[in-house]
């Protein structure tokens, strides 16, 4: 998603359903003008009730994706402290090249890899840094030597380190697939013709131009919600739902 829609995604949202409830008004003062009508008040429930339902079915398929996305993220920091405290077994040089890796993959994540999701894409230096951290602890130097202590640690560490290194990976794979930025145009579309049936039908069954004007300001107070809050929810790493960059930060302060 380019980054001009990410920022001033918000505000053409509301100039979109400023139109709508434009197009909306002369439309009701078109069809008045031309007859009387028999439409009553209390026909706009049933439609009110079905926008809500409607936007509400929509935005649940929105969050439960972002819930998704912070799932797999949670998941990839508590695979790295796990290898954080399998690495501990190690000799001291091992233990602190391991974790020189690890923390590099940290680094890159929070300071490359974030950016580059905006775009959908995901970092090759944090790809590489995760196939070097592999290659090392799949190596005869992350290997514990033969008579040293044996303790419940280091005794599976060989099984452990393999595991928690796949699924460091399998952990990012799944936040990047999760994590691309779109924009919901068809969601987007169905709420927008859902209000706009809403807001003709208002202006159908109100009339004069003080109810009308601010029949008008409630619509625009409250109907693009939803639009915006799937907007939102649809972006999280850009508007802060999810700190990627701080996450990640925090976990390189307990490598060091």
């Amino acid at each position: 998603m380019s980054d001009l829609l990410l920022k001033a995604g918000v505000p053409l949202i509301y100039l979109g359903f400023l139109s709508l409830t434009a197009i909306a008004l002369f439309l009701a003062k078109w069809v008045k003008a031309r007859g009387s009508l028999k439409l009553q008040a209390s026909q706009l429930s049933p439609l009110g009730s079905l926008y809500t339902l409607t936007t509400a079915f929509l935005l649940s398929n929105v969050i439960f994706q972002f819930t998704n996305l912070r799932n797999a993220v949670t998941h990839e920091v508590v695979t790295v402290n796990k290898l954080v405290a399998v690495m501990s077994v190690l000799q001291p040089e091992q233990r602190i090249e391991s974790r020189r890796l690890l923390y590099t993959y940290a680094d890159k994540v929070a300071h490359t890899e974030v950016d580059d999701m905006l775009h959908g894409e995901s970092s090759e230096e944090a790809r590489d840094s995760l196939e070097r951290l592999r290659d090392f602890l799949a190596s005869s130097n992350a290997i514990q030597p033969k008579g040293q202590m044996i303790t419940p640690e280091s005794a599976n560490y060989i099984r452990k380190a393999s595991d928690f290194c796949f699924d460091l990976i399998d952990s990012r794979e799944r936040r990047l697939s999760l994590s691309k930025q779109e924009f919901q145009i068809r969601l987007t579309f169905a709420i927008a013709l859902m209000y706009f049936a809403l807001a003709l039908m208002v202006f159908l069954v109100n009339s004069g131009s003080w109810t009308l004007t601010w029949a008008a300001i409630v619509l625009l107070l409250s109907a693009p919600v939803p639009v915006i809050l799937l907007f939102v929810y649809s972006n999280p790493i850009a508007h802060n739902l999810i700190n990627i960059t701080s996450t990640f930060e925090s976990i390189m302060e307990r490598i060091q």
